[in-house]
C-alpha cells in the first residue's frame, strides 16, 4: 500500500513538470473568434493565440496590422479588440453576484459588451494612459490614440451609462463625468469633453462646460464667424451662429454665440476621431509560437 502511494505521488510531480505551468493559471475567459496576428503574452513568454485559447489574469494581448481578436469571459461579458491594439486582463474575478473587473488598453481601440449584474459588488474598468472608464451593463467603445503630441481616449456609448474620469500624468483624477447611449467623451490628461456620438458626422451638437462664455452682445458677428470656421461643414450650430451674426441680429449676439461654441465643440470632437484613427501605431512583431492552452487550434476568419 504505501509503495502504491510513493508511485501515485511520483506519477503526479512527474506531470506537474511535464505539463506546462500556464494550464493551472486562472482562466477567466477564451478566445472565440481569432483573425490574423494575435500574440498572447503570458509569464513573459509569446503564444500565437487561436480559437478556444484560454485568457488568463495578467494576460497581455496585442493584435497586429489587419488582426482582430473577440474574447468571451466567465460572466458572458465580451471584448473585441481591433488591429494594433495592446490591451491587458489586469484582474478579472467572480464570486456569486459579485464581479471585478479591470482592464488596461495602452492602444488601440476595443469595444465591449459588458453584461449586468443585479446586486452585490459590481466593478468593470477600462483604465488607459488619461482615462478610467466604469461600466454597468454597457456596451461601449474605447479608443486610445496620439493627437498630435497628446495622448487621447475616446469613449463613445452605445447603451446603457459610462462613468469616465481623466487622469494626469501623475495619475491623479482631474475631472470626472457621465456619458449615456449615443454620447462621446474625449479624454486627455487636461480634462473632458462630451458631445453627442454623431458630432464627428456633423450633428453640430457637441457641449463644453465653457459653451456660451463667449456670447456677448455686439460682436455676435465675430463669434459666430468663428463657430462657422472652427466647425466646418460638421458643425450645424456653429453655421447657425455665423448667419445670425452676419446679419447683425443686435440682440441675439449672446445665443449666436452659443451656438457657435457648440459648432467648435463639434469640429474639435470630429478633427480628434479623425486623427485618432489614423494615429494608432503597430505594436506587435510577428511570433511563430502556440499558446500552450487551446482546445481548438483552426483560426477563424471573417
Amino acid at each position: 500500500m504505501k509503495k502504491r502511494v510513493q508511485i501515485i505521488i511520483a506519477f503526479v510531480l512527474i506531470m506537474l513538470m511535464a505539463i506546462p505551468y500556464p494550464l493551472y493559471a486562472a482562466t477567466v475567459g477564451k478566445f472565440t473568434s481569432v483573425v490574423g496576428n494575435v500574440v498572447l503574452t503570458r509569464d513573459g513568454k509569446d503564444y500565437r493565440a487561436v480559437v478556444n485559447s484560454a485568457v488568463n489574469e495578467k494576460d497581455l494581448i496585442v493584435t497586429g496590422d489587419g488582426a482582430s481578436a473577440v474574447m468571451s469571459f466567465t460572466d458572458d461579458s465580451t471584448i473585441t479588440l481591433s488591429p494594433k491594439t495592446r490591451m491587458q486582463v489586469r484582474e478579472f474575478g467572480m464570486e456569486g453576484k459579485a464581479r471585478k473587473g479591470i482592464f488596461s488598453l495602452s492602444i488601440g481601440k476595443l469595444v465591449a459588451n459588458v453584461t449586468k449584474f443585479i446586486g452585490g459588488n459590481n466593478k468593470f474598468e477600462v483604465h488607459s494612459p488619461t482615462a478610467v472608464c466604469g461600466v454597468r451593463g454597457t456596451l461601449f467603445g474605447l479608443e486610445v490614440a496620439m493627437v498630435g503630441t497628446v495622448m487621447t481616449t475616446t469613449a463613445t456609448c452605445t447603451t446603457g451609462a459610462l462613468s469616465v474620469s481623466a487622469l494626469s500624468a501623475t495619475g491623479a483624477i482631474v475631472a470626472t463625468s457621465g456619458i449615456v447611449a449615443g454620447q462621446t467623451a474625449v479624454i486627455t490628461s487636461t480634462g473632458i469633453t462630451v458631445g453627442a456620438a454623431g458630432a464627428a458626422a456633423g450633428a453640430g451638437t457637441a457641449a463644453t462646460t465653457t459653451a456660451g462664455t463667449t456670447g456677448a452682445a455686439g460682436t455676435a458677428g465675430t463669434t459666430g464667424a468663428a463657430g462657422a470656421g472652427a466647425a466646418g461643414t460638421t458643425g450645424a450650430a456653429g453655421a447657425t451662429g455665423a448667419a445670425a451674426g452676419t446679419a447683425g441680429a443686435g440682440a441675439a449676439g449672446a445665443a449666436s454665440g452659443a451656438a457657435a461654441a457648440a459648432g467648435i465643440g463639434a469640429g474639435t470632437i470630429a478633427t480628434t476621431a479623425a486623427v485618432a484613427a489614423a494615429a494608432v501605431a503597430a505594436v506587435v512583431a510577428t511570433t511563430g509560437k502556440t499558446d500552450p492552452t487551446p482546445t481548438h487550434t483552426t483560426t477563424t476568419h471573417h
